[in-house]
Parts: C-alpha cells; structure tokens; sequence
C-alpha cells in the first residue's frame, strides 16, 4: 500500500476480481511500530469490519479522557474495551489476530490522513493504545521488543546501580529497598526523554538518564508518535492513490467521518435524527452567520458534548461581545457547548467573573434552525436528574449534569 507505508520502497495494490485486495508483512511481533504494510489478501467485507472494530477501540479512548478516568482504571477499562472489539496481541495470538490487528491500523491511516484534524486524532489515540498495550507487557517480552526494534539501552549493572542507590532512591518516591533491588533501570541519552527530564522524575549523569522500567513507555511511546507522524504525512502525500480505486476509496472516505460524528450511533428522538452530522453544522453557521462569530473551533468532550471555540486566532468584536457581562470584553471571548442527543447549545464565557455568575444563554434546533431560547434551559434540561443523571420519565441523559454513555 503505497499510501500508508513509511518506507519508500513501491508498493501497490493487488488488484483481484474476486472481491478481495491485498494486503502485506510479517507477523511474528506482539506489538508493533507498523511500519511494514500488510501483504496478505483481505475480503473487501472484513476490510470494512476491521477498520471499524479498531475505531470503537479509540473512540473509547475519548470517552474515557472525557470521564477523566486514569491510571490502573483506564487501562483496565480500555483492555476490556480491546477484548471486546479487538483482540490483544500476544506471544499466544494466532496469525489471524495479528492480521486483524495489522491491516486494521493501515485502513484507518489511510482514512485519518486527510487532514489535519484527523490526523492529531488519529495520532493521539493510537499513541494512547499503543502506550496501554505496552504496559500490559511482562519484562521478557518488552526486551524481546527492544530488541527486535533495535533499542539499544543498556541496563545497569549490579555495581553501577549500588552506586547510584541513594540518588535514585530519592527520585523513585515510596519505592522500598527490596523494590529497588527488584526493579531493572536503563541507561538512555536525556534528549530521548526530555518530557521526564522536565518533570524531574529522572537523575542524569554524563549525558545518561536513568530510567526505570515503569517509565520506559515515555521513550517508546515518544518513538512511535515520531514513526506513525511520519507515516500520516507520507500516506497524505500519496492519498490519491484511492481515487484510482471504486471499491476502497468510498469506504475509506466514509470511515474518515465516523469518529467526527461526536455523539454516539445515530438516535431517533420525537422522529428526529440526532447525530452530530445533524446538529453541528447547524448550530456552527449560525454562530457564523447569524452571530459573526469567527472560526469556530470544535472539540469533542465525551460522547455526547461537543465545545466550540471562537475568535481563536484573531477574536473580533463580536467574539468578545458578552451577554453575561453586558459589554465587550478587552480580550476573553465567549465560548459554547453543544449537547448533541437534546439538540441544545449553552453560551458561556472565558472571563472568570462571568464564569463566578454561573449565568447561560441558551440555543435549540427547531425544525431544523437555530432559535435562541434565553437565559432558561430549555424543558428537555430543566428536569433534576436522579442518583443515575437519568430523567425519570423518558430515560434521556441529563447532559448539563453529565452524561453516561456507551460506544455503540
């Protein structure tokens, strides 16, 4: 696959008249860089199904952040999440696993090239991904890994880390004695793993930092954002490869919209659609044209929230104009947040006293525009949730109390 490889050697599709495509690499590895397109052939069906099973897996990534859940948590929710939909690769999984695994990652490279946008979003959640996988390693099979990549770090001898004892001892916080003499570091040049360095969590000596096993993830994680960077920028380049091609080129540019639908699957609610598709544009032109806001910015909290920002790069009169207030600010600009299942925006503002007030502006779609409701929630948010944030009487999510949510 031309498109999605980070090597510059020729690569092409194969073109076969029995529905499938192919596809290539080896596969002998737990975890991976990608950075060897998949040779193998796939059935344009599980083409589809596998790009789709991987995406519920990152999607959940956002969901998760959202919730702010952390730690120990997050990665037990997420490899549950990963079981589910996507196998996890291990020394035991069987080729096809690994395939799946594979030519999934590269469907969705292809599809979250595009632009930048889906570029960062596809980035961050595979970086997240890949980051959780690793810490699921056990220490034989992270060398095993380092080795087969390449990663030439040292460990520390016996001798060199009685000597160095006291100082990372003293960096290394509740860790005992016996953890200590448990625990293997690795000598790695400070340029490596400068977000450590800034943190403080590291000692260096001549050059070298010192790395415990726990934290060795910063270097490999930082090394697979720079390889998968690189891989998206390549894939760009070479993306219209696809428009040569009538039977992936539609299906990948359907895949490059569903992680921006923020909401979850498509709800039907007093027989209308409300997905984000159908929400969000009609809230952002009127923001545009109606209020003069400019550039509005999005970003998705959740799975049914969505913020917008406006006048991010150069705010006008209007983005600094705020109800709240009754006047222009010199420079805080407003700020809104779309709640997508009740078809609902609330105008708020970066300005902490405007914040202090805990006054709103409201919006809604009906029948299809944008209507400025007032300083009152509309009725579908006025109900006071119960212990579960769920309204009584028809079972939808109370969304300015906070939302639970499934990806579906």
């Amino acid at each position: 696959m031309q498109a999605v490889g980070i090597q510059n050697r020729k690569k092409s599709l194969n073109r076969e008249s029995n529905g499938t495509i192919g596809t290539s690499s080896r596969l002998g590895y737990q975890l991976s860089f990608y950075e060897h397109p998949p040779t193998t052939e796939i059935q344009l069906d599980n083409f589809e199904m596998f790009a789709i099973d991987r995406l519920q897996v990152l999607r959940r990534i956002d969901v998760l952040r959202a919730r702010g859940i952390t730690g120990d948590n997050f990665l037990s929710e997420l490899m549950q999440t990963d079981k589910d939909s996507f196998p996890v690769i291990t020394k035991n999984s069987t080729e096809e696993e690994r395939q799946r695994d594979l030519i999934s990652h590269f469907i969705l490279r292809i599809a979250y090239c595009q632009t930048e946008e889906h570029r960062r979003w596809f980035l961050t959640n595979e970086c997240q991904l890949f980051g959780m996988r690793f810490k699921s390693l056990t220490p034989s099979e992270s060398d095993a890994f380092f080795k087969e990549h390449g990663l030439k770090y040292p460990r520390l001898e016996r001798s060199e880390k009685e000597r160095l004892r006291f100082k990372l001892l003293t960096l290394s916080g509740n860790m005992s004695g016996s953890q200590y003499d448990a625990m293997e570091y690795y000598k790695v040049p400070f340029t490596e793993i400068l977000n450590l360095v800034g943190r403080r969590e590291v000692y260096i000596e001549a050059g070298s930092a010192y790395v415990p096993r726990t934290k060795v993830i910063s270097i490999i994680e930082g090394q697979f954002r720079t390889s998968l960077s690189r891989s998206l920028t390549l894939a760009y380049q070479n993306i219209s490869i696809l428009d040569r091609d009538n039977r992936i080129g539609p299906l990948v540019k359907t895949l490059a919209k569903v992680a921006f639908r923020y909401g979850s699957a498509s709800q039907v609610i007093d027989g209308q659609h409300t997905d984000a598709e159908s929400v969000v544009p009609i809230f952002c032109d009127y923001l545009a044209t109606q209020m003069g806001h400019t550039e509005p910015k999005k970003r998705p909290c959740g799975i049914n929230k969505l913020f917008v920002n406006v006048g991010t790069r150069k705010a006008n009169e209007q983005d600094k104009t705020c109800p709240i207030a009754g006047r222009v600010h010199k420079s805080n600009t407003q700020k809104y947040t779309i709640y997508l299942d009740t078809k609902v925006m609330m105008q708020g503002c970066w300005d902490a006293v405007c914040q202090a007030t805990n006054r709103h502006v409201f919006y809604q779609i009906c029948d299809g525009k944008c209507v400025r409701v007032g300083w009152e929630p509309p009725p579908v948010l006025r109900s006071e949730p119960s212990t579960n944030d769920i309204q009584s009487k028809n079972g939808k999510a109370s969304f300015l109390k906070g939302s639970k949510a499934i990806v579906t």
